[in-house]
């Protein structure tokens, strides 16, 4: 496992004002030849590093590091999409920095909610890297931002789900990868020739050479197995969304994704159950993600009845 890819050395307090200057001056560029303000708010963050840079050493962690790839490259795939229906990708930068900030909190509440015996105080809240996140809670809050921007943009908020669902499992396979060099998320142990040996999930602690000392017998990487498995489902869904029985009525591509990860999430809590998957209800065979993924699924159905007999019509994201 490699959780710390990199500490950077403390930048030299003189280069504060240069890098200062050049990252406002080439987002404010760059938001203004796209008129959007995403590219301002990125050069603010790296103004707002390069401070803290200077102030000590920057440590690199695996799991934030794939996690912002995985969320650029999900924001990539929605502008490519919004681009093929003929609006603006614009629409998708704007969305891309709350979306991901809600999202990142929201997966940090539910992950405290559900390991209630790793949370130890308030400091531990925006250490994503110390525990982890809960993929589910992205699905509670990513729907409610977008419901938000649809209303603040007046856009259709079903074909703007569809617009970004596509994408989310590309992201999610990206970060599934920090998963497994953060050490989190592995599967019950096993003896098949591709197991990996994690650090035990209820006892991270290391010696002075930063090695962890409690380590699990050959296990499951069930973070690979997700990896893998959403790569697929993304190619299924990037081809689904060209197919017309796939769009009959907006936010049909989005139920697919909703269905499609519960039902991946069910195999995967397989892998999983016994080692870092909480049972349900006491359960000895049902995972409390396993519940939440079959009532998920009871939903989508019920809520696919309803939305395939409603008349369509004029359903078109705005461009801007």
């Amino acid at each position: 496992m490699r959780p710390i890819l990199a500490i950077i050395p403390a930048l030299p307090a003189a280069f504060l004002l240069p890098t200062v200057f050049v990252a406002l001056l080439l987002s404010g560029a760059f938001a203004w030849k796209l008129r959007n303000t995403t590219p301002l708010a990125l050069g603010v963050g790296v103004a707002v590093l390069s401070f803290f840079w200077t102030r000590g050493s920057i440590t690199l962690h695996s799991y934030g590091l794939l996690l912002v790839i995985g969320f650029f490259a999900s924001t990539v795939m929605a502008c490519l999409e919004a681009r093929r229906r003929g609006y603006d990708p614009n629409i998708m930068l704007d969305l891309a920095m709350p979306l991901l900030l809600v999202s990142i909190v929201c997966c940090r509440i539910l992950y405290f909610i559900i390991y209630r015996d790793q949370w130890h105080g308030w400091r531990e809240f925006a250490q994503i890297w110390n525990g982890g996140l809960s993929f589910h809670g992205a699905l509670i809050g990513a729907p409610a931002v977008i419901a938000y921007f649809a209303w603040s943009r007046k856009i259709h908020f079903s074909t703007l789900c569809d617009i970004v669902a596509p994408g989310v499992f590309l992201g999610y396979a990206i970060g599934r990868i920090g998963c497994f060099f953060n050490g989190c998320c592995y599967g019950h142990a096993c003896d098949l020739p591709w197991a990996v040996s994690f650090p035990d999930e209820n006892n991270r602690t290391t010696d002075l050479a930063g090695h962890f000392l409690h380590m699990t017998p050959p296990s499951h990487p069930a973070q690979l197995y997700s990896t893998f498995m959403g790569l697929c489902l993304f190619a299924l869904m990037w081809r689904l969304r060209l197919v017309p029985r796939f769009n009959r009525f907006p936010g049909q591509l989005t139920l697919l994704f909703f269905a499609l990860y519960a039902v991946e999430r069910f195999i995967m809590e397989i892998f999983r159950a016994g080692a870092t998957a909480p049972m349900a209800f006491g359960s000895s065979w049902l995972t409390a993600a396993q519940f939440a993924s079959l009532l998920a699924l009871v939903v989508i159905a019920v809520l696919y009845s309803v939305m395939v007999r409603r008349p369509q019509g004029g359903a078109r994201l705005a461009s801007s």
